[in-house]
This record gives C-alpha cells, structure tokens and sequence, in this order.
C-alpha cells in the first residue's frame, strides 16, 4: 500500500467515524428524575366486596433499596375525590429488607358503587408511590 493511498484510508476512518457520531444524540424524553422512590409489589384487600360499616383488611409489602420509608397512607377515592383515611409514621427503615404491614379500613356509607383504596409509601426525600385496588360495596 502506498502512502498516499494510508494517507486515504486514515481520512475515510476519520470521516466515518465522525459521521457515526451524529447518530447518537441526546434527546429530552418529556420527563425529569427527581429521585428515588419506594415501591409496593403486592396490595390485597381481604375482601373485595362488603357492606357500609364492614372492616376491611389491606394488605401490603413495601421496599425501598435507596431511601428510607418514613411515612404510609391510607387513601380513599370515591367518585374521583381523594382523602386521607390513615397514616403511621415509619422509623428504622432498613434498606435491605421488606415489610408487611397492614391497615384496617371501615367500609363507608356512600352513594358509590365502588371505592378505590390506594396505599402510598413516602421516603426520606418526600417522594411517595403507591398501587391500589378496588373495592365494590353491597347494599
């Protein structure tokens, strides 16, 4: 091979990879990281119909690897509109395990078919994440 013609080959390398450059680029993906959260892989109530004024049980498991749990709520969704029903303070929060915890919920009289209960578990950085399920009420 001549010089001239490495000389060739060392400018098409270049150009080549400077072209395959272009193919990587940042993008926004509509979406910000704002920290670490907890996560509840299993939520069961103990049963999923009941009358106004029977106590329901729901269950829970709930980690967090990065940040410790400081907080759990109780929260009722009936006809779209959310409350708090209970909360317990968390202390102690080992990282490396996993806790079943519980709440007792009354079931109320309302007008609705359906309440949904949603269990949110809040960390040291104020981030909370939660799951929820559907309970149907019977007259």
């Amino acid at each position: 091979m001549t010089q001239k013609m490495k000389k060739h080959v060392n400018i098409f390398g270049i150009l080549f990879l400077l072209s395959l450059m272009g193919c990587f680029s940042e993008t926004d993906e509509g979406y910000d990281l704002v920290g670490r959260v907890a996560t509840i892989p299993v939520l069961t109530l103990s049963q999923t119909s009941a009358a106004p004024g029977v106590a329901v049980s729901v269950n829970f498991r709930y980690y967090s690897e990065h940040e410790p749990v400081t907080e759990l709520r109780l929260i009722q969704i009936v006809n779209g509109e959310r409350s708090t029903v209970t909360t317990k303070q968390i202390s102690n929060h080992n990282l490396r395990d996993s806790y079943q915890d519980s709440f007792s919920y009354t079931v109320p009289t309302v007008s609705a078919t359906t309440v949904t209960l949603r269990v949110e578990v809040v960390t040291a950085n104020d981030l909370a994440n939660g799951r929820q399920a559907n309970l149907t009420i019977v007259q």
